[in-house]
């Protein structure tokens, strides 16, 4: 439910992106990741990653340099959209308790299917409340973001 809802908002947030200019798409927002472009790369980016890592498969890292437009973003994030929601809907109830790992600085880290997934709803949900105070520094009235 937290994805789909993630999905949702994400489109809401682009169409509001839309007409912003590219001097305050890529200007450091003083946030800690930048700018609004890096903050939605580095979203695509960990999607895209934490996805491949539960299905086993490598996965290239993106650069925000290569994203010019909110269109560059929105076509590699239509990819990443695909790919997560293939995995999901073939993950079945058991599969959510299997437990992967990763390598990360001389050590590896365990965890379930369900833990990484709840983080990326999580991870999502945090960067699109920074998303939003920084539409609203820009003087744009931003996305409704709630749930409900």
């Amino acid at each position: 439910m937290l994805v789909n809802h993630n999905l949702t908002v994400r489109r809401s947030i682009l169409e509001t992106l839309e007409g912003l200019n590219n001097g305050a798409f890529v200007r450091d927002s003083g946030s800690g990741i930048e700018s609004i472009r890096d903050i939605l790369v580095h979203l695509i980016d960990t999607e895209r990653y934490w996805i491949s890592v539960l299905r086993e498969r490598e996965c290239v890292r993106l650069n925000p340099a290569d994203f010019g437009t909110i269109g560059d973003i929105k076509t590699v994030w239509c990819e990443t959209e695909e790919l997560t929601r293939r995995f999901l809907k073939d993950l079945s109830q058991e599969q959510l308790s299997h437990v992967r790992s990763v390598r990360n600085d001389e050590k590896t880290i365990y965890f379930t299917v369900a833990k990484v997934l709840i983080h990326l709803a999580v991870h999502e949900v945090h960067h699109q409340g920074l998303i939003v105070g920084l539409i609203r520094q820009l003087g744009l009235d931003p996305p409704n973001t709630d749930m409900l």
